[in-house]
């Protein structure tokens, strides 16, 4: 019996010290703004902007806002929302957004963990939320005074049947409509702290069920592809506001520390693209030195003659097309001329018809003639007629 009771005070003290311990490493994980950088840099521009360093996406569509493309979960943490964007959820989770001049929407840096940085408007109808202005600060307690109301062009609307678990951009409501919305709806904004975490319940899930018909499911924040973080964990103390923002001068820090630290963290695809382009460029012009030290060696071990034929070659190749014409018509003209004229007899033909004829003896030439006279002459014998 000693030994069971040992084995059961043992195991209830390991079960009380291992969430313990998660509990800590869960506190001493630091969020770094740095690591937003590298994050996102593939997906848009960094720009200055008067919240210090704003990121911009680049490729949304016309008309893009935040908190459009997803849907929205209910979890333990409150409204949570699940990005389809193809940079993640982080800019929905840390910081949040504002339209920026020339830019569009653009996202502002943060180190504090929420479900959604959402203001709301909701009725039995309709819901719909904005981001959250980026110099809104609350106490380490939470959030639930004078609800934050921003333009209504900058709020997404969809019927509340359809609100939880269903593609925002396949059920939303025409932006058009928004001031005729807007007038029938109750804005409302909480942020609650709970364990050190934000959470987001400022909607009651009873509207919504009655308005769906049925009972909404709690997921786990697993589905959402985010971990909560404590207010800690975000640099923010007991005795602290928190800021849903980073302060702009620790931002424009961050920055100008990645870019000296490692350039490439900042670049954004095509910058990385070019500069792994640029060594090829530069092997460029010692392939072809090497190509034509090849080719001058290979000339180089060629016979005079035929050295002297790809030499013409190559400045006939040089020559404007006109003149490589004309040269291509005076050598067929010359070829023809050749033709036609006679060809030159064999040099031993030659030393033939050369060779000076040898002098007969006079004798014999005289011979010849005096019987060429006789045979012409007559004989004194033959009978005549």
């Amino acid at each position: 019996m000693k030994r069971i009771a040992v084995a059961t005070f043992l195991l209830v003290a390991l079960g009380t010290v291992i969430p313990a311990q998660q509990a800590s490493a869960q506190v001493s994980v630091s969020v770094s703004i740095g690591g937003f950088y590298d994050e996102l840099s593939p997906y848009g521009q960094w720009v200055d902007c008067s919240y210090g360093e704003c990121w911009i996406p680049r490729g949304v569509a016309a008309g893009w806002q935040p908190y459009s493309n997803g849907q929205w979960i209910y979890t333990r943490y409150g409204w949570t929302w699940v990005s389809n964007d193809p940079w993640g959820g982080n800019p929905y989770h840390y910081g949040t957004w504002a339209f920026v001049d020339r830019y569009g929407w653009g996202w502002v840096p943060g180190t504090v963990w929420a479900p959604a940085w959402v203001t709301w408007s909701y009725s039995d109808r309709y819901v719909g939320w904005a981001p959250m202005p980026p110099t809104v600060t609350f106490g380490s307690t939470g959030y639930s005074g004078r609800a934050v109301v921003v333009n209504e062009a900058q709020y997404v609307f969809v019927p509340t049947n359809r609100f939880v678990g269903t593609n925002v951009t396949s059920v939303r409501v025409e932006p058009q409509r928004n001031a005729e919305i807007f007038r029938q709806v109750k804005p409302v904004t909480r942020f609650e702290v709970s364990g050190g975490i934000v959470r987001n319940e400022a909607v009651p899930v009873a509207t919504v069920q009655r308005a769906m018909g049925s009972k909404i499911e709690t997921r786990e924040i697993s589905s959402a592809n985010t971990t909560p973080r404590t207010l800690s964990s975000g640099g923010v103390g007991k005795s602290q506001h928190v800021a849903i923002v980073a302060p702009a001068r620790d931002v424009k820090a961050a920055h100008a520390s990645r870019q000296g630290a490692a350039p490439h963290a900042a670049q954004t695809e095509p910058q990385r693209q070019q500069q792994q382009a640029k060594p090829q460029q530069q092997a460029r012009p010692q392939q072809q030195q090497q190509e034509q030290a090849r080719a001058q060696k290979q000339q180089q071990a060629r016979p005079p003659q035929q050295q002297e034929q790809a030499k013409a070659q190559k400045q006939q190749q040089a020559k404007p097309p006109q003149q490589q014409e004309q040269a291509k018509a005076q050598h067929q003209q010359q070829q023809e001329q050749a033709k036609s004229q006679p060809q030159a007899k064999p040099p031993q033909q030659q030393q033939e018809q050369a060779k000076p004829q040898q002098a007969k003896p006079a004798g014999e030439e005289h011979g010849k003639d005096q019987k060429k006279e006789k045979k012409d002459q007559p004989g004194k014998d033959e009978p005549h007629g």
